[in-house]
């Protein structure tokens, strides 16, 4: 799975020069958290909301002070063949909710904690018609080989395995649906 299936695009930006208070406005009008600031086509900062209303609160949000003044540049960033593993080992490691992805200089979108929300309950299966069956296999066994056995021919629609090292144990979480038709030989 890639960045580029799951991040918002097109990216929201706004220029250094819009005021804090625009900026403000404008992210709680889109209910966003954090825009992409862009000069000359090129990505140079991002600024969250809570960047701005922490400006608030020290009173430099006015009509003056510009998003250049509060943001942080030179952001973390991904590129949109990047993996999402790639990105969320990035936001784990350096404690932020979301990453401009950009291609080369260019900014293409963004990608936060909610996108990797949506692609987890995608590989949950969450809404998609099915049971969904929750599998153990020790370590030892032919983790494969041990579901085929287990589903006795049931069709695997999605599935996540969680390796857990204390129990020794993979957790195998998958949505099934019907039987797989059989196969001429």
């Amino acid at each position: 799975m890639f960045v580029r299936n799951w991040m918002s695009a097109p990216a929201i930006a706004l220029p250094p020069t819009t005021t804090a208070s625009v900026a403000l406005d404008f992210m709680e009008k889109r209910r966003i958290r954090r825009l992409a600031v862009v000069e000359d086509g090129v990505l140079v900062g991002i600024v969250t909301k809570s960047d701005l209303l922490g400006a608030g609160k020290k009173r430099r949000v006015d009509k003056v002070t510009t998003v250049a003044n509060l943001m942080s540049r030179k952001p973390l960033t991904v590129e949109e063949g990047d993996t999402l593993e790639t990105a969320a080992q990035l936001m784990l490691e350096e404690k932020v909710s979301g990453l401009p992805v950009v291609d080369g200089l260019r900014l293409v979108g963004m990608i936060t904690e909610s996108d990797l929300f949506r692609a987890l309950c995608s590989m949950l299966g969450i809404g998609e018609k099915g049971a969904r069956v929750i599998l153990t296999v020790k370590d030892d066994a032919d983790l494969l080989q041990t579901m085929r056995e287990r589903l006795n021919g049931l069709a695997v629609r999605s599935l996540v395995t969680v390796h857990d090292p204390k129990r020794n144990v993979w957790d195998v979480a998958m949505r099934v649906r019907g039987r797989v038709p059989a196969m001429n030989g």
